[in-house]
């Protein structure tokens, strides 16, 4: 820990001491969270992609350690985060089956040995049946230990994958994100439409291309991605990268060969693009803490000063309760006020949610249905399904970020009902960590593709031409008009052809209408599973802003009750009392406007903040400024 880290730590430590005296111990909880924060920023990374693009060996030849499952098939199954630890160690996070009292999802998490990340644990045996939530894995690195945690997500496959929705939440929270694609062919329309919606929920993102050692025309392969991104408006440019040739440079230590695998880009990249804007936000809110609880305390200590000070202003003393007491009413009616925007903001927001998933579903099967009609679904049953797959994947998405987005603008509404006076950040990690998994989604049905066999086209035509053949031979015969049989047989065969045709007809109609169904049911499940994440993804929003603003209500109501009865206190007390109390006072309020006006970017008083009660040690300012932002190891 560096000179100016520990010198923000000590005023920290400081604060936490005040907020105990004065009773304020959620005051000093949060002062401990942010205590926490600067010992570890965690500036997460989620490394995203298709199935197969080489994710997993990506995080290894990037980290120096077999973190990752490998192999030619789908191995990533679980989300896994990777963190630094002194020593190699992974437990697995499961999720209780019981809710907590507010209907929060509970998890436990499960020790397992190191060796057991290397078999597929998405229906591990240790965890008893359990919805296995992700896996937490803790290795020496010097990369990791730098603040850095890397999250390793299975592959991105159309909506019947159940970590879709779950993926899009990780990178609504993420602080960058790396999207993996292979150079073995340009960009599919999946892959673009994933990394338009994946560059809009985080706009941190780097896009690497991988496998360039088994591609000799993945120079050509990343120029045409590049095109593709440009016209689609995406300002991001592939980075060519071989996991292969990492291994090998770290291997036999050397640097041309490292050079030439791409990874010094992406370590680039982390430092100086994830890493210290991590760091950044990280004083950002430190400072935003520290500031908000010097406030608050001075608040009280201020009240009770100016009690002291003057003890025989009795009318001043009464004027300042009751002007207390008109704000917590104030305060207390605001309360309920930003309680009604909550709710009916949800409301609306659930509403508009779900409105506008069903206009693209419903404007997406009127465009299938139409391809339907305007040909033969056996001939293009596949193709249609494999779209139709990627396209409300799209839609899944894109509703997904419609509700992420509109969630900030609530927590914005919310947050203009309180006073102006009240701190209003807003919680922006905790909004971009909602979203689960959807819950697995029947395949898109087949349909009986087989054509006629030469069999069952004669049965056809027989059947059709036996009343022709009879009509124009038994009948004439019956009435003694002589008719030739090859009359008879001629127009046997123009009836069987028709009848074959119409059977033909009557099957294409038959395949249609059955296809058309098995879009609609595949639709309507996708919808009945994306509603009900999307219900418990709102559920956990209004969760979310309500513990948030309900917190600084608190923290404020109580702060002004504090105050009262600091008054109170200090009208009752003898002279001899309040002129010593009135000391005591006088030093720890000049230390909290101090500490308030230099977290809010002013000078504080000599530009020196105390650290300690009696003024010994000082911290300066500037300096401390810029502690946190210097911290990153």
């Amino acid at each position: 820990m560096d000179e100016n880290t520990a010198k923000v730590c000590q005023i920290l430590g400081r604060l936490v001491d005040m907020a105990h005296d004065a009773g304020r111990d959620d005051l000093a909880r949060r002062l401990r969270g942010s205590r926490a924060r600067i010992d570890d920023p965690a500036a997460r990374v989620v490394v995203v992609g298709q199935l197969k693009q080489g994710k997993s060996h990506l995080i290894n030849a990037l980290l120096n350690v077999p973190v990752a499952r490998v192999g030619d098939g789908e191995t990533t199954s679980t989300i896994t985060v990777v963190g630094h630890s002194e020593q190699p160690r992974a437990r697995l996070i499961v999720e209780e089956p019981q809710p907590d009292d507010s209907g929060r999802v509970r998890e436990r998490s499960i020790e397992l040995p190191i060796d057991a990340v290397s078999r597929d644990l998405s229906h591990a045996p240790e965890a008893g049946g359990a919805r296995v939530v992700r896996l937490e894995i803790g290795v020496p690195s010097p990369l990791l230990a730098r603040g850095l945690v890397v999250v390793d997500t299975p592959g991105t496959g159309g909506v019947g994958n159940p970590h879709a929705s779950g993926t899009l939440g990780l990178l609504a929270s993420s602080d960058a994100i790396v999207i993996a694609s292979d150079v073995s062919q340009e960009y599919t329309a999946p892959e673009m439409s994933f990394i338009r919606q994946a560059n809009e929920l985080c706009g941190n993102a780097l896009v690497v291309g991988t496998k360039t050692d088994l591609y000799p025309m993945w120079r050509e392969v990343v120029d045409a991605d590049i095109a593709h991104l440009r016209k689609q408006g995406t300002d991001l440019t592939p980075l060519p990268v071989s996991s292969v040739l990492r291994d090998h440079a770290i291997r036999l230590n050397d640097t041309e060969l490292n050079d030439e695998s791409g990874f010094p880009a992406i370590l680039e990249f982390l430092h100086t693009k994830v890493i210290a804007q991590a760091t950044a936000r990280m004083q950002k809110l430190v400072m935003a803490e520290i500031g908000s609880s010097a406030e608050h305390l001075a608040l009280v200590t201020r009240a009770e000063l100016e009690a002291a000070r003057d003890p025989a202003a009795r009318e001043a003393i009464i004027a300042e309760l009751d002007r207390a007491r008109v704000e917590a009413k104030e305060l207390s009616a605001r309360s309920a006020l930003w309680q009604q925007v909550l709710n009916d903001g949800v409301a609306d927001l659930s509403a508009d949610a779900d409105h506008d998933l069903r206009m693209r579903t419903r404007t997406m099967l009127k465009k299938y249905e139409a391809r339907i009609d305007s040909g033969d679904p056996a001939q293009m049953w596949d193709e249609l399904g494999e779209e139709l797959k990627n396209e409300i994947a799209e839609s899944v998405g894109d509703n997904f970020i419609v509700t992420h987005e509109r969630s900030f603008e609530l927590a914005r509404r919310v947050a203009e009902s309180f006073s102006d006076a009240v701190d209003m950040e807003l919680p922006e990690r905790a909004l971009g960590s909602v979203g689960g998994e959807l819950g697995p989604v029947s395949d898109l049905v087949g349909l009986d593709l087989e054509p006629l066999g030469f069999g069952e086209k004669m049965l056809v035509g027989m059947r059709g031409s036996y009343g022709g053949i009879m009509m124009f031979a038994m009948l004439p015969a019956m009435l003694g008009l002589p008719i030739p049989v090859t009359f008879s047989l001629a127009a046997g065969m123009l009836l069987g052809r028709k009848s074959y045709k119409e059977d033909a007809e009557n099957r294409l109609l038959r395949r249609r209408a059955e296809a058309k169904v098995a879009i609609r049911t595949f639709v309507d499940d996708v919808l009945f599973e994306v509603g009900r994440e999307s219900r418990t993804r709102l559920r956990e929003i209004q969760r979310v802003l309500r513990d948030h603003f309900r917190g600084i209500a608190e923290q404020t109501t109580r702060s002004l009750t504090e105050s009262l009865k600091a008054i109170e206190a200090a009208a009752k007390s003898e002279v001899s009392q309040q002129e010593k109390r009135a000391k005591e006072l006088e030093s720890r309020l000049k230390f909290l406007t101090d500490v308030a006006s230099w977290a809010s970017g002013g000078k504080a008083g000599g530009d020196k903040v105390s650290g300690d009660k009696a003024g010994g040690d000082k911290v300066s300012g500037d300096k401390a400024r810029g502690a946190a932002h210097e911290h990153v190891a």
